[in-house]
């Protein structure tokens, strides 16, 4: 049996690690964007789910997720959609279960809803090997700087 697309290109996690780095894009300094190839992020609606457009090229794309929490969770777990929009038409829409902490919330893929192959692949790709590529430099630039102080101190334990 053959393996979906979407499944073997990690469309899920890939999707899933875009929408929240849309979501933080607008706080970080025009210098730590990871998405330097996006232009124009906004606040939108598609179907009544608020979502985050931008341009890529001359392409309009736009990723959300909508929540349905467990009733006596207090809004804490739940199901959530992730969906990736391109011109203003759902083309990705994952399924999983969400859990927020702390520090964040935690999701767990389970499925995928909708994959309707298309040209945006490309685009998705290309941005989601960007923000990829951006995190390994930094978890890599932190790895020296944590070796470089461990070597100055002579400590094992940093």
């Amino acid at each position: 049996m053959e393996a979906n697309p979407a499944l073997a290109q990690e469309f899920p996690e890939r999707l899933s690690e875009l929408e929240v780095e849309l979501r933080l894009h607008a706080a970080r300094k025009a210098t730590d964007r990871p998405l330097k190839a996006i232009h124009d992020l906004a606040e939108a609606a598609i179907d009544g789910e608020k979502v985050l457009q931008f341009l890529l090229g001359k392409h309009t794309y736009a990723a959300g997720h909508s929540d349905l929490t467990y009733s006596g969770s207090n809004h804490a777990r739940g199901v959530r959609h992730i969906r990736f929009y391109a011109a203003e038409k759902t083309v990705l829409d994952i399924e999983g279960d969400f859990e927020d902490q702390q520090f964040g919330s935690n999701f767990r893929f389970q499925n995928i809803d909708l994959y309707l192959p298309g040209e945006w692949e490309a685009d998705f790709l290309k941005l989601t090997d960007d923000l990829r590529h951006h995190a390994e430099k930094r978890k890599l630039a932190f790895k020296k700087k944590r070796d470089a102080a461990r070597r100055k101190t002579g400590s094992h334990f940093l």
